[in-house]
């Protein structure tokens, strides 16, 4: 059986995934959410950034070392995030909007198989009972990471637990995983979500052309750029990457006026800045103008939704390339369909078609970034753990060692930074740095708010939010720029 490390003691994986504290019921107010802090005690809270990741190496540009993986000791981790606790974001996930709002468009657009139909059925069944019905492993389907799943959800399926009882994060990855195991994905490469995808960017068709115009007027200026003016494209691309379609386009200069690209920086954040909880967005400027003045270095996204967010990702790796930032920029993607639209190297290769097919300047933004492949200035990498509810620290170390070249990571998405905090209930006004620390090289995560937890966050923030908006952990309304250098 695989033993972690728990402050130097080996344990079983399977012990100390069960243990009592993971399940205890999440907090699911702003104010239990704080009181996070008083209970634990400073001296309890786990010091995550002592954690590394890759055995025997340095990150590449910050030169900081990059331990082997120590898990951490639980006992004193706040509880993970469960599903069997009415009124809260994820039992209603789990017990009704995986099965109403996800499998059901599964079963309508697209065509399976009678085989494909009855796998199909029987996890309907088990979904119907979410809190009666037990986990099962995941059955050889052809898949290169069965045994990695079944390893992971050893202590679950042994204990018999039920879709709500089990950790939120682990269960709503297991049920994605049910459904390409359903279908035999491996066997046939049928993407169940490419449906969904597709509509996606057809829906978006003229703000993804407004968008590309932009982004090609910006390109083609670049040659003239002064400093301030880089420095105001690499901030505009970074809070398009965050917010996606809720940036308003009409900031945006559609001719070379450089000054007039300031101005819109300068505009943008005024719009988003009552919405950001966290915001060290002057700190990722400064590190891509670094990484600019030494000729470029290598940077990656870890990439989440296909459609129009992925666009607006493609949108900043093109801006990261282009000014000298990236060299080369690296594209983390899911190795199989998941969580509906996250984005896997079809996705990027349909986007870039479908730019291409609009003709016009979004044509010529298809064609640079086709380029951008073929000439090795993107790298698509397609990685099974991204399709994964482990938590960051017990990240493989051939990905640890790999993102430790990287002198910036782009984390996107919540459900990435579901993994980055372990999906568990820290004070959310923690600071971020504490518990991202362990991260294998320097990294930006770019968040909107659709869980309830988080990190780094001010209090005075989250009060204003919460007066605001009864969601705002949940309805993306709000977001994050966090930034943290080993």
């Amino acid at each position: 059986m695989m033993a972690i490390n728990i402050f130097g003691m080996a344990v079983p994986r399977s012990f100390a995934f069960q243990r009592k504290l993971d399940r205890l019921p999440t907090a699911t107010a702003l104010q239990n959410a704080l009181k996070c802090r008083s209970k634990l005690g400073a001296a309890q809270l786990p010091q995550l950034a002592s954690l590394g990741m890759a055995p025997n190496a340095r990150n590449k540009h910050s030169g900081a070392r990059v331990r082997p993986v120590k898990a951490v000791d639980e006992s004193s981790m706040p509880p993970i995030v469960l599903s069997n606790v009415p009124g809260t974001w994820a039992y209603d996930t789990m017990s009704r909007r995986i099965r109403e709002e996800i499998l059901s468009r599964v079963f309508t657009e697209n065509e399976f198989s009678d085989a494909q139909l009855a796998n199909l059925k029987a996890l309907d069944e088990e979904l119907q009972n979410a809190g009666e019905s037990e986990l099962r492993y995941i059955q050889q389907d052809g898949g290169p990471d069965v045994d990695d799943w079944n390893d992971i959800m050893a202590p679950y399926v042994e204990a018999s637990s039920n879709w709500l009882d089990t950790p939120w994060l682990y269960a709503e990855f297991y049920f994605y995983r049910r459904i390409i195991e359903a279908i035999g994905y491996f066997e046939n490469a049928q993407d169940p979500f490419l449906s969904q995808k597709q509509q996606g960017l057809s829906s978006a068709a003229d703000i993804i052309a407004t968008l590309t115009t932009q982004l090609q007027g910006v390109v083609e200026a670049l040659p003239r750029a002064g400093e301030d003016g880089v420095r105001a494209d690499l901030s505009l691309f970074v809070l398009t990457s965050l917010w996606g379609n809720r940036m308003d386009l009409s900031l945006w200069p559609a001719d070379e006026d450089k000054s007039r690209a300031a101005e819109a920086f300068k505009q943008a954040i005024a719009v988003g800045e009552e919405q950001l909880l966290a915001d060290d967005i002057t700190d990722v400027e400064a590190t891509l103008m670094a990484a600019r003045g030494q000729g470029g270095q290598r940077m990656d996204i870890v990439v989440d939704n296909a459609g129009f967010e992925l666009l607006c990702d493609l949108c900043l790796a093109d801006i990261l390339v282009m000014t000298g930032c990236a060299a080369p920029l690296v594209l983390q993607l899911k190795g199989h369909p998941t969580f509906v639209s996250d984005a896997m190297t079809h996705d990027v290769n349909d986007t870039i078609d479908f730019l291409v097919e609009l003709g016009g300047a979004p044509a010529l933004v298809g064609h640079r970034w086709r380029r951008h492949i073929d000439e090795g200035k993107w790298v698509l990498k397609e990685v099974m753990y991204w399709a994964q509810p482990l938590p960051f620290w017990e990240m493989p170390a051939s990905v640890a060692e790999d993102l430790s070249e990287s002198a910036l990571v782009f984390q996107k998405g919540d459900a990435n930074y579901r993994r980055l905090l372990g999906d568990r209930q820290w004070p959310m006004d923690q600071p971020f740095a504490e518990v991202a620390g362990y991260y294998p090289a320097p990294l930006c995560a770019l968040r909107t708010l659709k869980a309830e937890l988080g990190c780094g966050m001010s209090v005075e923030g989250m009060e204003r939010a919460a007066k605001e908006d009864k969601d705002w952990q949940v309805d993306g309304r709000w977001g994050v720029i966090q930034l943290h250098k080993p």
